[in-house]
């Protein structure tokens, strides 16, 4: 013979817990949504897949060129083993990073810091490559735009 069970009720402490961390968690990402922004990911704007994406539009990608100390003109790894930044994390700052290239020291200060015995950078380039689209296929060779540049400070 087997006993049942017994079944624990949480108390209201602990009810009171759980609802009030949920009401939280509702209240970022509903402040997410209403000011349409990621600083408060992963609770924040899902608008990324709100709307459908135009076949007959332009997709557009920014990323980061760097030259080096060696002279070579590389392309900035923005991932977490690269900057410790990624790319929707530059995109998401996009307008205040041209409006205050400095902002773009700190990847260098990043790459020093996570590749020390790598080639350092010396200036700092973000593009953006905009592809136009006909049926949802690429047609024509894509655009590059210079948005910013920034020397990098030693």
């Amino acid at each position: 013979m087997t006993s049942e069970p017994t079944v624990r009720r949480i108390s209201r402490v602990g009810v009171s817990w759980r609802l009030g961390v949920t009401l939280v968690a509702l209240a970022i990402l509903t402040l997410g949504q209403i000011h349409d922004t990621n600083d408060y990911f992963p609770l924040g704007s899902l608008s990324q897949y709100a709307t459908p994406r135009d076949m007959d539009g332009a997709v557009r990608s920014t990323y980061i060129m760097a030259d080096t100390v060696s002279g070579d003109h590389v392309r900035v790894p923005l991932h977490k083993d690269g900057v410790g930044v990624g790319r929707a994390d530059i995109e998401s700052q996009l307008d205040r990073i041209i409006d205050d290239p400095s902002l773009l020291q700190g990847l260098a200060d990043a790459w020093a810091e996570l590749h020390p015995d790598a080639d350092q950078y010396t200036a700092f380039y973000v593009l953006r490559e905009t592809t136009q689209l006909k049926d949802g296929l690429k047609i024509g060779e894509p655009t590059v735009e210079e948005l910013t540049t920034w020397e990098v400070r030693r």
